[in-house]
């Protein structure tokens, strides 16, 4: 069941990629955005607890 659910979830990835690109896209973009934004506030607060 559980190859299933993996099989599913990443037919449902490449669809969702083939058939609507854009937003695929911004959704990425935005997720990395995310990423970006932690990283940086973590990066901050070890800077200033350092030293």
């Amino acid at each position: 069941m559980d190859k299933l659910v993996k099989y599913a979830a990443i037919a449902f990835l490449i669809f969702f990629v083939v058939t609507a690109p854009n937003s695929a896209a911004s959704i990425i973009d935005r997720v990395f955005g995310w990423l970006q934004s932690w990283a940086s506030g973590v990066s901050e607060f070890v800077s200033d607890t350092a030293l």
